[in-house]
């Protein structure tokens, strides 16, 4: 009796670890990495602790503040549409995540000139106030 009372422990141990490594491996499926870069979509998806929706949250930032690197190449109303998709981003951001992760992120997208292309954005795109009922967070 003891020794299927082990083997059903046991059993139920790999079940259960089985079960908790499908959910890592299954997790990328919940969340749309394209457009993020491959570096910067590895390190959300290491961030075990977060859940579906703040790394959701995390891939609409990444997506959003990669676009600043690109500010020298836009028009203006390319311009305008980064400052409304860093805003909503920002947003989303700020509503599901501490200021702690938004600056892990931001180190990880902009690694040596974050400061530099922050700086840029906060000089040369629009201040926009959008409509908190129409942002929609990812």
């Amino acid at each position: 009796m003891k020794k299927n009372m082990i083997n059903f422990k046991m059993f139920s141990l790999g079940l259960s670890v089985m079960s908790l490594s499908a959910c890592q491996m299954v997790s990328p499926i919940f969340v749309d990495y394209n457009g993020v870069r491959r570096d910067v979509a590895t390190w959300i998806n290491q961030q075990q602790l977060l859940s579906m929706q703040q790394k959701r949250s995390l891939v609409q930032l990444s997506k959003a503040q990669q676009q600043l690197y690109r500010l020298d190449q836009m028009d203006e109303s390319q311009k305008f549409q980064v400052a409304k998709d860093n805003a909503a981003a920002m947003h989303c951001a700020h509503k599901y995540l501490t200021p702690h992760k938004i600056d892990q992120l931001q180190n990880v997208i902009f690694t040596d000139d974050k400061t530099e292309i922050l700086s840029k954005y906060s000089n040369e795109l629009p201040k926009i106030k959008l409509d908190e009922k129409s942002i929609i967070c990812e």
